[in-house]
């Protein structure tokens, strides 16, 4: 199986392209597109398991010109790739005040997401928002609840939802999976964020609910999946990489 296996990686940054090009081995294979379109790629009950690592990288953080970081400056672009057309700069400076305040509530769950969307729409009438220290400070100033994380946090991780349609491309990937799994094969969902979580649950929830109720069914419509349950990084891998705090992992198997 060691020689036989293939492994296929999907993303969308030519950084990942250029570090994927250096692999030297006719088993693996990379396709610069989003997971979203691997049912493009692959025939029905193909797949043996599929990983996916939801969210942002270590190395997009760390390159300031890409504008994911609050703590380092560089402009509000926040793309995942060049091929989407939405960026940061976008939805900060032409989203209304209501789609504002709706993007930081349901996609960073920002208790102040009216307060900030607000202060936002009023500041950019005076000038345009434009790099990722301006929009951290000045979230930073309108706050008035302080918490241990930087008070941009949540805010920046809705934006870089928004642009990179993050939820959605996920919900495509994870149905085309249903039918591209073989029998047996496994799923492994790594998310950051509770929409993430809920969404792998609720996409495969009311079969396993089946399965474990033990119901009586007929053969023909036997439960297709098992969702395992939460799995969180240990305080020994949280201190060896912090980023790794907020991790959840699921494990979904097609029976």
């Amino acid at each position: 199986m060691l020689s036989t296996g293939k492994l296929t990686s999907f993303d969308l940054d030519h950084e990942s392209e250029k570090s994927a090009s250096e692999i030297k081995n006719s088993n693996f294979n990379f396709i610069r597109a989003n997971f979203s379109e691997v049912s493009s790629f692959f025939s029905n009950s193909s797949l043996d398991g599929a990983i996916i690592d939801c969210g942002v990288s270590s190395p997009q953080i760390d390159q300031p010109e890409r504008g994911f970081s609050f703590q380092k400056d560089g402009p509000l672009d926040m793309r995942f790739g060049d091929s989407t057309s939405k960026t940061c700069f976008d939805i900060i400076n032409f989203y209304s005040e209501k789609n504002l305040a709706k993007v930081f509530k349901e996609l960073g769950e920002e208790k102040e997401s009216k307060k900030i969307a607000k202060a936002i729409c009023t500041q950019r009438e005076k000038k345009k928002f434009e790099t990722t220290m301006q929009l951290a400070n000045f979230i930073r100033e309108i706050k008035t609840k302080r918490e241990k994380k930087n008070p941009a946090t949540k805010v920046f991780q809705a934006l870089r939802i928004e642009v990179n349609s993050e939820i959605d491309n996920l919900q495509k990937c994870l149905l085309s999976l249903k039918n591209l799994l073989k029998r047996g094969g496994k799923v492994v969902v790594i998310s950051f964020h509770s929409i993430e979580d809920r969404l792998v649950k609720n996409l495969f929830k009311h079969k396993e609910k089946i399965h474990e109720k033990k119901i009586p069914i007929k053969n023909d419509s036997l439960p297709e999946f098992k969702v395992s349950k939460l799995i969180i990084p240990s305080d020994q891998e949280v201190e060896m990489n912090v980023r790794s705090r907020s991790a959840r992992m699921r494990i979904i198997t097609k029976l």
